[in-house]
């Protein structure tokens, strides 16, 4: 009974407190996708058209780029392909260019992990941060996670120290409203994963959301312990990396689950998810909140229609999959990109998104980094520092954390090393047997 009272009586009134407008957007997306399809492709349309009109008056980046290709606004109402007339936004141009795309009321940010380049800051104002709000909502309405269910997220244990109690008293009350609670995992050594599967056990939520390979690694733990499987959640859904077909049957035969899918990054918020009735990899994108341009095993090309607030046209995800328009909606299939890899420090694994975490909230000020893995020496962590003047400090940081595991070296980012036919990046960069 407690979880019905958070759900519909609590969560509306830290809303209303919280001067935040989710549930009604989340309403206008439930009614959008009960629309007829051909309803649907118009009102995006049309969103589509008075985003470019807000970009044409307000945003002076587009102002000068729009004239620049003498582009036509107008075109979209009758084929939104024509906003291919436009060139590709990236990473790179808005970290050059934030000012002229970012209006004043957009105060939130939300920071890239990197994977796919180089970091860079993203903004929302109150309406976008909503939004995304509203549309995480749906997400987890397709995950059968309706709001009385009990959730939790993997979170990695950074000992980061106590919070301002302020802050404590409102997280503590958000996740007591959502029904949610986490699930600390510190690394993947054995003593690690059975504090952190006891306390799934205790827990046993409907819905485990989390990294992928923290998933795996939960559901490898009980595998090779000879653990007896059971149903420790009802679902599992990924954040941040991409699904292997290894890690969706492990998961689904040890921790007794379905797995789902999702598909988002910070630029954007959640952008597409699995259906019921759907694959782990197809995924239906949220036509209300995004425009997604089709193609065929090529990069997936987005533009938002909410946050105008910082308004982002043509970007380049950095990640790669199909983009198919069908008769009952636009799906993504076979995403790639984003896979986190492992790292060994003193005779313990990490992942990558552990250690960005622990670079990001612990130690600070590091533009980006990757790990280089060698014959016969300690893994080397190259950092690009935001200023050489933080080099000390950071060096020091990085050693009292592991002491005998990691070389520690600082470069340019130009130095970054990038893998593959198409030299994408990564956060780990595996040199043995090659140098």
């Amino acid at each position: 009974m407690i979880r019905y009272f958070n759900s519909y009586v609590l969560f509306p009134i830290l809303e209303k407190m919280s001067k935040r407008q989710i549930v009604s957007k989340y309403r206008e997306l439930k009614k959008f996708n009960s629309l007829p399809i051909s309803e649907q492709n118009r009102i995006q349309r049309n969103e589509l058209h008075r985003t470019l009109l807000f970009c044409k008056d307000r945003i002076p980046y587009y102002q000068d780029l729009f004239k620049k290709v003498s582009f036509d606004v107008d075109l979209v109402l009758k084929d939104p392909r024509h906003i291919q007339e436009l060139p590709l936004l990236t990473k790179e141009i808005v970290r050059e260019h934030t000012d002229r795309i970012r209006l004043p009321g957009a105060i939130h940010g939300r920071k890239t992990g990197g994977s796919t380049g180089q970091s860079v800051y993203f903004y929302y104002d109150d309406e976008g941060l909503d939004w995304t709000a509203a549309v995480n909502l749906i997400a987890y309405d397709m995950a059968g996670n309706f709001p009385h269910k009990k959730d939790c997220h993997i979170s990695s244990e950074l000992n980061l120290g106590k919070a301002p109690l302020k802050y404590r008293v409102m997280d503590s009350l958000k996740l007591f409203s959502q029904n949610r609670n986490r699930l600390m995992i510190h690394s993947f050594s054995n003593h690690d994963l059975e504090k952190t599967f006891n306390d799934l056990k205790k827990i046993r939520p409907f819905l485990l959301q989390g990294h992928p390979s923290s998933g795996y690694a939960i559901a490898d733990y009980i595998k090779n312990q000879k653990i007896k499987p059971k149903k420790y959640c009802d679902v599992f859904e990924p954040s941040g990396e991409t699904l292997t077909p290894k890690m969706v049957e492990t998961m689904e035969t040890y921790l007794g689950c379905k797995v789902v899918n999702r598909y988002g990054n910070a630029e954007f918020g959640v952008m597409a998810h699995t259906r019921p009735q759907d694959p782990y990899n197809k995924l239906l994108i949220f036509n209300r909140a995004f425009y997604a341009e089709e193609t065929d095993k090529g990069n997936l090309i987005f533009s938002n229609l909410t946050n105008l607030s910082m308004p982002l046209l043509r970007y380049d995800t950095g990640d790669v999959g199909t983009v198919k328009n069908e008769e009952d909606g636009s799906f993504i299939y076979d995403i790639q990109g984003r896979i986190h890899d492992l790292v060994k420090i003193n005779q313990e694994d990490f992942t990558t998104h552990y250690i960005m975490d622990y670079l990001d909230h612990k130690i600070r000020r590091i533009r980006e980094f990757q790990i280089l893995i060698q014959d016969g020496v300690l893994p080397v962590i190259n950092i690009v520092p935001e200023s050489v003047e933080d080099q000390p400090r950071i060096e020091k940081a990085l050693k009292d954390k592991w002491p005998l595991g990691i070389s520690v070296q600082f470069i340019d980012y130009e130095q970054l090393k990038k893998v593959g036919w198409q030299q994408k990046f990564r956060h780990v960069i595996d040199l043995r047997g090659k140098v």
